[in-house]
């Protein structure tokens, strides 16, 4: 990350006891943010986790700390190959070798070289791709001379395969030729997508951090493989084949654990600095924690430090403890007259439930945050 000019000395004092007079009526609570992005590329499990890990912009794949955390995961939309693809001559037909007479192509579709072509959930249009993609696939079956069955196949298969698949197990590949087909048969649909916990040694845990979350589907977990798949739609957890390829999806938070050591005024210079890549509008300061569940999500990322505690944003300034950016004070355990020499706030990897104070000239690591 770029630095930035920051303030020091007095001035920096003199803010932060302009702070304390505003906090007490800011009220600022969690400033802790976790996002989940839903990633529609059908990759193994591990190959998932490596693209999340691999990225300058997210930390793993998605790691659930409590159902609230489901809530932020939106999973709904999905591509899905039909029996439409092109001849050697060029022309567009379905599996069932019906000449394709309805143009129902997105805009400015077909424009990728792909001869095969997949239904996106969101908007019912068709889109060329390369054959050789893994993708879901709708199979149809047929009911009286004109009518035809769908039936969505959450499992990830190139096209051809996916023809295979179908005719042996059904009719074929797709043909939808209206759009009361395609309401029929492209709606909302419960498929699999990847997440961070695998089983380790008989063990299950998550790709990085720590969780106890659960929520197993029933007869879960099962011995279908070491990896886990939560439902697009219910939302539950089921054992799957690493080697599957399914969406997924990337998890980040607006934390920056910063390993180097700096003493407690440095550390708030530093985060003050920092900039972002992807925004110009974003700032940053130094971490204010609150009790319960904002403690202990936070606790993850210091139990990654390289000194066993980390500077938080808390100081003690004129006979009052304050988060330096005006959070609410929530921790009742803090000495109403601290030690002269013990007058700014740490975050222990040895206390999961209170923030401890020491000597604001020590060097440890540091927690920052993002915020507009």
């Amino acid at each position: 990350m770029m630095m930035k000019s920051a303030l020091s000395g007095p001035f920096l004092l003199l803010l932060l006891l302009l702070l304390l007079l505003s906090s007490t009526v800011s009220g600022l609570g969690s400033v802790v943010s976790k996002y989940y992005n839903y990633i529609q590329t059908h990759l193994t499990w591990q190959q998932a986790q490596s693209y999340c890990r691999d990225s300058t912009y997210y930390i793993d794949l998605a790691i659930i700390y409590r159902q609230s955390d489901e809530d932020l995961m939106y999973m709904k939309t999905y591509s899905a190959w039909t029996g439409l693809h092109k001849e050697p001559s060029n022309r567009w037909i379905w599996s069932n070798e019906e000449i394709f007479s309805w143009n129902h192509w997105a805009q400015n579709e077909p424009n990728n070289g792909g001869r095969c072509a997949i239904v996106y959930s969101s908007n019912q249009r068709f889109y060329d791709r390369n054959c050789g993609d893994f993708l879901f696939f709708f199979c149809h079956k047929k009911y009286g001379p004109s009518s035809l069955r769908y039936t969505f196949i959450p499992q990830s298969k190139s096209w051809l395969e996916a023809q295979q698949y179908c005719r042996e197990v059904f009719h074929d590949l797709a043909t939808f030729r209206t759009d009361s087909d395609l309401n029929l048969g492209v709606v909302e649909q419960d498929f699999p997508v990847w997440t961070g916990l695998h089983r380790d040694g008989g063990t299950w845990r998550w790709s990085t951090g720590l969780s106890e979350y659960r929520n197993w589907a029933s007869s879960e977990p099962g011995n279908n493989g070491d990896c886990v798949s939560i439902s697009s739609s219910d939302k539950e957890m089921a054992t799957q084949n690493c080697t599957a390829r399914f969406p997924f999806v990337c998890f980040r938070d607006n934390l920056v654990l910063v390993k180097e050591n700096k003493t407690w005024r440095e550390a708030l210079e530093h985060c003050r600095a920092l900039s972002s890549p992807y925004s110009s509008n974003l700032r940053y300061e130094l971490l204010s924690v609150q009790p319960g569940e904002d403690h202990e999500y936070v606790l993850n990322r210091v139990m990654e430090a390289d000194t066993e505690e980390v500077w938080a944003g808390l100081r003690f300034l004129a006979g009052h403890w304050l988060w330096v950016n005006g959070a609410s004070m929530l921790y009742s355990d803090l000495p109403l007259c601290p030690l002269f020499t013990q007058h700014c706030g740490v975050l222990s990897k040895n206390n999961t439930g209170s923030v401890e104070i020491t000597d604001c000239s020590e060097k440890r690591n540091f927690l920052c945050y993002s915020t507009y």
